[in-house]
């Protein structure tokens, strides 16, 4: 089964306004791969939902974060890395490696740039779902 590891913005993407990164969500929760998170990402999940204009859209910073926490594999990475200009971003390709991750998945460019760390492709949500159309 694929692992992969979402991104915050494709999270608030799908939730907020559905798209394919909704789609993306749907396939997870439809156990079509595996969703893989850790606590620096559920930490930077739930800040960034508890801004006043995404509470406006989305609401229960702590309440959706803690399903998406239910609904994936929470690893604890134990390598540090900096490969990216955002350190945020790092810990997503930290999570990635340790989860043995074969999938990122972001609309992030910076990181869409990279196409790959080691054997970890980066795709976008429209990618991947045309990668889980293939593969099931």
């Amino acid at each position: 089964m694929i692992r992969a590891v979402l991104d915050t913005n494709t999270i608030v993407s799908g939730v907020g306004w559905g798209g394919p990164p909704g789609a993306v969500l749907d396939a997870a929760l439809a156990g079509r791969f595996e969703m893989v998170t850790s606590p620096s990402l559920l930490d930077e999940l739930r800040r960034v939902l508890s801004y006043p204009k995404l509470q406006a859209v989305i609401g229960g910073a702590d309440e959706l974060t803690e399903l998406l926490a239910l609904a994936s594999v929470v690893i604890n990475p134990t390598e540090t890395v900096a490969v990216s200009r955002d350190p945020d971003d790092d810990r997503l390709i930290e999570a990635a490696l340790a989860a043995n991750a074969d999938v990122i998945v972001t609309g992030d460019q910076d990181l869409l740039t990279l196409g790959s760390v080691d054997q970890i492709r980066i795709l976008t949500p429209r990618q991947f779902l045309e990668t889980l159309d293939t593969s099931s």
